[in-house]
């Protein structure tokens, strides 16, 4: 699997049936086959309103292609772009599946996935091997995850488990971006489909689902069991005066 490099897009979109030559609605993605698909077609827009279109007209074939469920982390399929067609209001991709999740499921009409593009092509050298996994950052990018606090966190974490401190950083952005109204179901029409529990939306939704994937992929070793500290007690000599406390203390976690 190569290795990727710069986060070019990232977003929701609702499968739609229907060929991926033709249109998709706003906010849809339309593929051949939900299994195995050879041609997916993106709208420019995403389901929350926001235009992705800078982001899609950026890839490239080679690139990578990631989607998502937002209910479930291991819920994925990776895709290799082979093929680029810009469309007017969408973009037509050439794709062949690179990787499926350990709990893929192949989403049936109107079920919205995360959409995350990747460009695989060579970065500059960078002295911060963290930094293509990272959120936005601020500088150079406005809005972004302040600069100082990504690399606090990498200097805690990075050499430990890389992806806990993506998970981290993409937590920490999160907590940035403002409120979106979470979704607790879509209507087409005759058909609706229902989250359960509601997913958050917008920019704050799709970093809140990076971080889970980052969780999903984290070594055993990168969570500690949390367990119980002693509370402070009196002169007494055993906790609340009881001596036939045993002196030891019981993990929680």
């Amino acid at each position: 699997m190569t290795t990727a490099d710069v986060i070019l897009a990232v977003g929701y979109w609702d499968t739609q049936t229907g060929a991926p030559t033709s249109a998709p609605g706003s906010g849809k993605y339309r593929a051949d086959s939900w299994t195995a698909p050879a041609l997916v077609a993106i709208a420019n827009q995403d389901a929350n309103g926001y235009d992705r279109s800078a982001g899609l007209a950026a890839i490239l074939a080679g690139d990578l292609l990631t989607e998502l469920s937002p209910t479930d982390s291991r819920n994925y399929q990776r895709w290799n772009v082979t093929a680029v067609t810009p469309q007017a209001g969408y973009v037509l991709l050439g794709v062949e599946v690179a990787e499926d999740g350990p709990a893929f499921a192949a989403p049936g009409s109107n079920q919205r996935r995360l959409l995350e593009a990747f460009s695989a092509g060579s970065a500059p050298p960078t002295a911060d091997p963290w930094r293509p996994w990272a959120p936005p950052l601020n500088p150079p990018t406005a809005g972004g995850l302040d600069e100082a606090t990504a690399e606090a966190i990498a200097a805690a974490t990075w050499d430990s488990d890389p992806h806990l401190c993506a998970a981290l950083q993409w937590e920490a952005y999160a907590a940035t971006l403002p409120p979106s109204p979470s979704v607790a179901q879509v209507s087409t029409g005759a058909q609706s489909v229902a989250y359960s529990p509601p997913m958050p939306g917008g920019d704050y939704g799709a970093a809140m689902a990076r971080a889970a994937w980052h969780r999903s992929l984290m070594s055993s070793i990168a969570t500690v069991p949390l367990t119980q500290a002693a509370p402070a007690v009196s002169s007494v000599g055993e906790p609340w005066g009881d001596t036939s406390w045993p002196g030891e203390w019981w993990p929680v976690g």
